[in-house]
């Protein structure tokens, strides 16, 4: 029987349990200077700025942390490198940021203040070999999976079962979002394999060219130039950038396969069987991951390490929240702090990210497997 995410926290923290707080500087809201951290996101409002907030606001007097907050750039790495700068300057310890954009300039920055750097739900493809070495580097969680195979795999079997025969393919540029290339050749791979055995009326057909969106919502064009698509894999954010021109066309009889999320219900109520029906999957990733850079930073700043720390930082994959039916998706409304942006529906509670630190008796191995551990799954066993 699958353990809950409640049972996986309590075995790998049992060590940290028995250690008392009160004997480390800090703990559980202590004495002293609040540790400052820096977080740059890569935008300033939506349902994942939300949550994030609320979940450090949630966490940050047992840290004995204070959150500062900066917008970065998803194309400028002059203002990325300032933006870091300022939040040295304001006494940040520690930054978190979810953009690989000037990342080797940032961490010359952070070496001569002594300060630390980790990713929140970015892979830092572009600077991650360049940068795992750095000891002031502490690694990243990724936005899910490091590999996009097996969700271009798994997105392709719904496909052939739900029984749609003309697919539109759409994803992010390649140069931000490389691993959007697996899902899309995975996907692929998986529709010819099944084309071998299908009869002729059976057979799928796949957009020839996937079509790129340089992060701005799909064109109308896009229906003229692929007139018989009957559903698309939107491998980048469908829910803000395809589905409001498949609204505004009246195109909503195409079903929209894709990540991203919203907590604008008269967005989800077209859900599955629900109003028009065009959403048939969404995915999103738990902000909850962010204890993942966190607690590396802070066990930096605090001087007290993982016995278990690996010798060079890690690229650590993430849960995900994989919506496929309605069902699913109440049970998101209801418990998942992503929809409803209160921290009493987070999945983890600030004692138990404390357990997570080394001086709790925390351990890496115990620190990976809790990030991994925020399912669809787990979420229905809370």
């Amino acid at each position: 029987m699958k353990k809950t995410l409640r049972k996986i926290i309590s075995l790998v923290l049992t060590a940290g349990m028995a250690l008392s707080c009160a004997a480390f500087a800090g703990c559980g809201g202590g004495s002293g200077a609040k540790i400052k951290i820096g977080i740059g996101l890569y935008q300033d409002q939506g349902p994942a700025v939300t949550a994030t907030r609320e979940f450090l606001k949630g966490i940050s007097e047992e840290l004995n942390c204070e959150f500062t907050y900066v917008t970065l750039s998803q194309t400028d790495e002059a203002a990325n490198k300032t933006a870091a700068q300022q939040l040295i300057s304001s006494g940040c310890k520690g930054l978190i940021l979810t953009m690989d954009s000037a990342t080797e300039a940032i961490l010359e920055e952070c070496e001569k203040a002594g300060v630390y750097l980790g990713g929140y739900l970015a892979d830092y493809e572009t600077s991650f070999d360049k940068v795992k070495d750095n000891p002031n580097f502490v690694g990243t969680v990724v936005d899910g999976r490091y590999s996009g195979t097996a969700w271009g795999e798994e997105i392709a079997e719904r496909i052939i079962n739900d029984g749609y025969k003309n697919i539109g393919m759409i994803k992010f540029p390649s140069f931000a979002f490389p691993h959007q290339n697996e899902m899309d050749a995975a996907f692929r791979a998986k529709i010819e394999e099944y084309n071998k055995t299908a009869a002729d009326d059976e057979k799928i057909t796949v957009q020839a060219e996937t079509t790129e969106l340089m992060f701005q919502p799909l064109s109308a064009d896009y229906f003229s130039a692929n007139p018989n698509i009957d559903a698309i894999f939107g491998m980048c954010a469908g829910v803000d950038f395809i589905y409001p021109t498949l609204t505004q066309n009246n195109k909503t009889n195409i079903k929209l396969y894709t990540a991203g999320f919203s907590v604008d219900d008269s967005v989800l109520n077209n859900f599955g069987t629900s109003g028009n029906g065009c959403f048939q999957e969404l995915v999103f990733s738990n902000v909850e991951a962010i204890v993942y850079p966190l607690v590396m930073l802070l066990n930096k700043i605090e001087g007290k390490e993982f016995e278990d720390t690996p010798s060079e930082a890690q690229r650590v994959d993430s849960s995900q929240i994989r919506i496929t039916n309605n069902e699913e998706l109440d049970i998101v409304k209801e418990k998942s702090m992503y929809y409803t942006g209160k921290f009493e529906n987070s999945f983890l509670t600030a004692s138990e990210v404390s357990d997570l630190l080394a001086k709790n008796g925390g351990t890496h191995e115990g620190l990976v497997k809790v990030v991994q551990s925020m399912s669809m799954e787990d979420l229905k066993a809370r």
